[in-house]
């Protein structure tokens, strides 16, 4: 029998990507609520517009006698967005999983942070730091409702995300300047490392963990065991475009005073591990020469020379 799942977002990278694959074969049907912004139209979902703090139209949105197998909630940014679902559909669903961030912990700890790690206590005084406080508040929101209403709950906090659909200026920041024949800013004296998760990987985690007694009342990071350099990642782009590229060096303090948009730390690790997920579930992380390939072709067919 397919398990009935309430999506809320579901449209736009993460959430597209898993309602993409989940919409294939006999496990699922979707119940994707957003703003209606970007329809999927694809089969076994169905879609609902309705944002989520209409909070009258939203109890009254699904047919009476449908009780969910799990909420996977990809948008849930500000405190009380979790809470309000839980309020306005009591006794609809088995389970609730989150996607939150791996940016809760703090960022000072060089070796890979993993879920015991506890949450920062010194965020940026910016948009950035608001929105890790935010998660950081909505995972505690998250265990409170469900320790209240009596159903387990799954947080997921993934790394960065990379591949097609992803509205962040990362892998589309490169392959546009490449596409145009614009020079790559490099940072030659940056030391960092970083590591990923391909958007199959957080869909695949997802489907995972709906009804699944194993991810009932835990926490997991999302993150490839690879740790990556700036240095890396350019290599992999030359594997990728399949010849070098125009490229300019730079210095970190001429990325801080020029205001360069590079993606990726500079002076401090961001290394999380997501062991604890794969090791649960013996699952198998694309590993980045596999996953970075796919992200370039997505966006050279936008921003490469028409055929």
């Amino acid at each position: 029998m397919r398990k009935q799942v309430m999506v809320i977002g579901g449209s736009y990278f993460a959430g597209r990507v898993f309602s993409i694959l989940s919409s294939r074969g006999e496990d699922f049907h979707l119940h994707v609520v957003n703003r209606g912004r970007f329809p999927l139209n694809l089969p076994n979902i169905t879609e609902y517009k309705c944002d989520r703090h209409d909070e009258e139209k939203l109890k009254n949105l699904f047919p009476e006698d449908l009780v969910f197998d799990a909420v996977v909630d990809y948008c849930a940014y500000e405190p009380l967005d979790i809470s309000t679902i839980f309020d306005m559909l009591p006794g609809k669903f088995k389970q609730y999983i989150v996607f939150s961030t791996a940016s809760v912990y703090d960022q000072t700890q060089s070796r890979p942070k993993t879920e015991e790690d506890g949450y920062s206590t010194n965020f940026p005084d910016d948009a950035v730091g608001q929105y890790m406080f935010k998660k950081c508040l909505l995972e505690i929101e998250l265990e409170q409702e469900a320790e209240k209403a009596g159903i387990p709950f799954t947080i997921l906090r993934p790394t960065y995300i990379y591949g097609p659909y992803n509205y962040a200026p990362r892998e589309s920041y490169y392959v546009q300047r490449i596409m145009q024949g614009l020079a790559v800013p490099v940072p030659k004296d940056s030391k960092s490392t970083f590591n990923f998760v391909y958007v199959t990987d957080t869909a695949d985690a997802a489907r995972l963990c709906i009804g699944d007694e194993r991810a009932y009342n835990m926490v997991f990071n999302l993150a490839c065991g690879e740790n990556i350099s700036y240095e890396d990642y350019m290599k992999e782009l030359v594997a990728c475009n399949g010849k070098p590229f125009l490229t300019r060096e730079v210095t970190v303090e001429d990325v801080i005073a020029q205001n360069i948009p590079l993606p990726f730390p500079l002076d401090n690790d961001e290394l999380y591990s997501g062991e604890l997920f794969a090791k649960t579930f013996d699952y198998k992380y694309t590993p980045f020469e596999v996953g970075m390939p796919k992200a370039f072709n997505a966006f050279k067919s936008i921003y490469g020379p028409r055929e």
